[in-house]
Formats: structure tokens, sequence, C-alpha cells
């Protein structure tokens, strides 16, 4: 790479090669390995769509995991769980352990459940990170989306979440219907949806089958890099 290449932020340079030419709506679709699964990084090598792994950067693995899937091609977000209550000063500790935890992140991604956003100094310190390294931020829906806000203003790139769709251990059936029904709010969305999953067996087969599908062809399916610079 020619050095100017290196200076882009990593959410433009370690993104995975995409393109729309047909300007459809954008789909992205998250998957999360935390180092629990019975299942890893080979079941979604060969994947027919692009998919994005959120690496658990707490989890020793995570480096190792997370290099994984960029050899592969695959985007990879960091999840970031910051300790509670996080002061400014412990979340820029926290985030530089885990951002060197998963070197390639386009995008840092709050831990579900993480209560991050509750944390106006915590949410405050990370926004300000973030627009400084040039990393995205991946949310979860919360009341009134404060964290959000807050990166926005500070110019991180950032979206949230619209479904978090196995985390009570869906089927198959219950995982298409909900990627369906993101398909459809995508068209609706200008800057497109993102979903989060698990990489579990069911998830894989489920989206494996929904791929085949007419719905799906509506849709770009799109690293999440896209979706954030499309916010």
């Amino acid at each position: 790479a020619e050095p100017e290449e290196d200076l882009r932020p990593p959410l433009e340079r370690f993104a995975a090669e995409f393109g729309n030419s047909e300007g459809k709506p954008l789909m992205s679709i998250v998957l999360i390995d935390d180092g629990s699964s019975p299942i890893g990084p080979d079941a979604v090598l060969d994947f027919p769509y692009p998919i994005t792994l959120a690496v658990d950067a707490s989890w020793p693995g995570a480096l190792q995991r997370a290099q994984a899937y960029r050899a592969a091609g695959f985007e990879v977000l960091a999840i970031a769980d910051l300790p509670e209550p996080a002061s400014a000063r412990d979340t820029e500790v926290a985030m530089q352990a885990y951002l060197g935890a998963v070197p390639e992140a386009v995008a840092v991604m709050e831990a579900p459940g993480d209560g991050l956003q509750a944390n106006r100094e915590a949410s405050g310190q990370m926004a300000e990170i973030l627009a400084e390294t040039g990393h995205g931020l991946v949310m979860f829906p919360e009341g009134l989306n404060t964290a959000q806000k807050l990166a926005a203003k500070a110019g991180v790139s950032s979206a949230t979440v619209f479904r978090d769709f196995d985390a009570q251990g869906q089927d198959a059936t219950v995982i298409r219907r909900f990627l369906d029904q993101a398909a459809f709010r995508a068209g609706q969305e200008e800057g497109g949806v993102i979903m989060v999953g698990r990489l579990r067996p069911d998830t894989i087969s489920a989206l494996l089958l929904w791929g085949l599908q007419d719905r799906a062809s509506r849709v770009a399916l799109a690293p999440v890099s896209a979706v954030l610079q499309a916010q």
C-alpha cells in the first residue's frame, strides 16, 4: 500500500470490499463471537454474502480470532464491555486495550446489555476517543440514544442496531422472519439497517437459507462499514 493509504481512518482502511451498483437498501448482519460458540470461524469462511464479525475484545482469544476473520476477508468489530461504573479514565484505559486486542476493527460495538449509554461520562469519553482514532460506533437501541447523539456530535460515524435477532435462542424459522422484517425496514431507512446475532449453528443455517430467498435479493447485504458510512 502507498504510504498515504494508511492515513485513512480504520472505518475505511479495514473495510471489506463492497459495491452496490444497483443502489439497493443496505442491510448488515453482525455476528458476535465471544469465544463461547461450539462452532469456530470455519463455519462462516465460505459465506456467500458479506457478514461482519464482532469479536469480544476482553476475551483472551480475541486477537487470534479477529486475525482469522480478517485473513478471510471479513470485517471485524471490537466489542467493548466497559467496567461498571466507568470513569473517563477507566474508559480510556479499557478502550486502549480493546482496540489493541482487535487491531483491524472498523468500529467498536457496545456489549449487549452493557448499560454504557446510561453512563454519560463514559459515553462522552468513548465518543472523544473514537473521534480521535477514526473508528465507527455500533450501539444497541436505548431510550434517548444519548450515546449516539454524543458520538454524532463528536463526528463519529455511528448507528443503532435494528434488532438483536437470536439473543433468546430463537430457532431458524423465527430468525428468518426477523430478517424479512429487517429487509422490509431497510427499504424505508435511508442509511440501512444492522442486525445482530451470534455464532451458533441455528443462526448460521437460517442466514444461509434466508440468503437464497426473494426478500434477501431486494437488499444489498453489506459489511457494517457501508451502513456506518451511509448514516
